[in-house]
């Protein structure tokens, strides 16, 4: 065998070792990757059961939001309901009211002319005593005014009444803006469970149309007077001020995805 082939077959030689070596690396570090790998596959069974139950979790909620929804727009219903019925015996008081300063203008009329007459009669025969006595329980000017004062304070009684009634479409606009934004939620969430959804088929969260949900609202709407029950409902509404939007609503769950 000749030198050149002797030192060929050398060359391959350690070619071949040097490869063998890089393999016993390779063989080495993947003994040392196989409990990493292990600890991985541990932590997956792990996640498993815990995106299982937050998808069953969403898929509850989103499922109770449309009952949640709906509530909310039996309670509109049933406040504008009370509110326009308290309005419609207002309008009667009201209309009553009217009436009577009508007919206390006309007494006024008649009284004022039958003072003159009252007072030649008084002058006439002043030791009359019947005609004494019915001049002193006879109808007078301050008593008229007296009654129409009274009168006076039950209309603004009742303005003020009609005034305070500006409550129902307060509390109904706030209710159209909670209603907005369960609505918003509740597709975030049907959105989430899609995307949690193992087999990727979609799943439709059906619901009843809601008037709520096109219903023009101003989320601020407020009461003007100093109010504590109303103030309370400030409050309430007030809390959800953080999440007011829907492009507020689209960055919190965007950061979910």
């Amino acid at each position: 065998m000749s030198n050149g082939v002797q030192m060929e077959m050398s060359l391959n030689m350690e070619k071949l070792f040097e490869k063998l070596g890089d393999l016993k690396s390779f063989f080495v570090y993947g003994q040392k990757l196989i409990p990493t790998l292990q600890k991985i596959m541990d932590f997956i069974q792990d996640t498993v059961p815990l995106l299982e139950s937050v998808n069953k979790s969403i898929a509850e909620s989103t499922a109770k939001i449309p009952k949640a929804s709906n509530q909310l727009n039996s309670v509109s219903s049933a406040t504008e309901m009370a509110t326009t019925e308290i309005l419609d015996l207002v309008d009667g008081i009201s209309n009553e009211l009217n009436s009577i300063f009508v007919k206390l203008d006309e007494v006024k009329i008649r009284v004022n002319n039958q003072s003159e007459l009252v007072k030649r009669l008084k002058e006439k025969y002043p030791e009359d005593q019947d005609i004494q006595s019915y001049i002193s329980n006879s109808i007078n000017i301050e008593e008229l005014e007296l009654f129409q004062n009274v009168s006076n304070k039950i209309q603004e009684s009742v303005m003020n009444i009609t005034l305070a009634l500006q409550v129902q479409d307060i509390t109904s606009q706030q209710l159209a803006s909670v209603n907005h934004l369960i609505n918003s939620i509740q597709e975030k969430l049907a959105g989430l469970l899609i995307d949690l959804n193992s087999n990727g088929k979609e799943k439709v969260i059906n619901r009843e149309e809601n008037p709520l949900d096109k219903a023009a609202f101003n989320e601020n709407a407020r009461y003007e007077k100093n109010n504590e029950s109303q103030k309370l409902a400030d409050e309430l509404i007030a809390q959800t001020n953080g999440i007011k939007s829907q492009e507020e609503i689209d960055k919190l769950f965007s950061n979910t995805k």
